[in-house]
């Protein structure tokens, strides 16, 4: 029995970094306009558009990573989270809020000076 507890034990490491999230980082050369949109049940959305360099790099990363669970990072925060079901090529991305004044901070920070770099999957 303890056996098999040991054996579980190392394993799990394995696992758990098996299912580590992917982080995608928007950068200064990749964010062309953003705006906060209408109030939706009670979440205020954020939609950015990528600039064609952006749209390109986000189109790679989705295609090579359908399935798996993904981050979209802006300097050290998370913007939005989500499950990739498939190749995005428009470079609109969506975030969604709980209030309009979060949403607003959001908006303003991608439309501020955004860092140079990281930018992207790495790419």
């Amino acid at each position: 029995m303890m056996k098999w507890i040991a054996t579980l034990l190392l394993l799990t490491p394995g696992a758990v970094l098996a299912e580590t999230e992917l982080n995608f980082h928007l950068c200064s050369a990749y964010v062309q306009q953003s705006a906060v949109g209408t109030q939706i049940e009670n979440e205020w959305p954020v939609h950015a558009k990528l600039t064609e360099i952006g749209a390109a790099s986000f189109e790679r990363f989705t295609e090579a990573n359908i399935g798996r669970m993904s981050r979209i990072i802006v300097g050290d925060q998370e913007f939005l989270r989500a499950t990739i079901l498939g190749p995005m090529s428009n470079g609109d991305l969506h975030g969604a809020f709980s209030s309009q004044e979060v949403a607003t901070a959001w908006q303003r920070t991608l439309t501020g000076k955004l860092p140079a770099a990281p930018c992207g999957a790495g790419d």
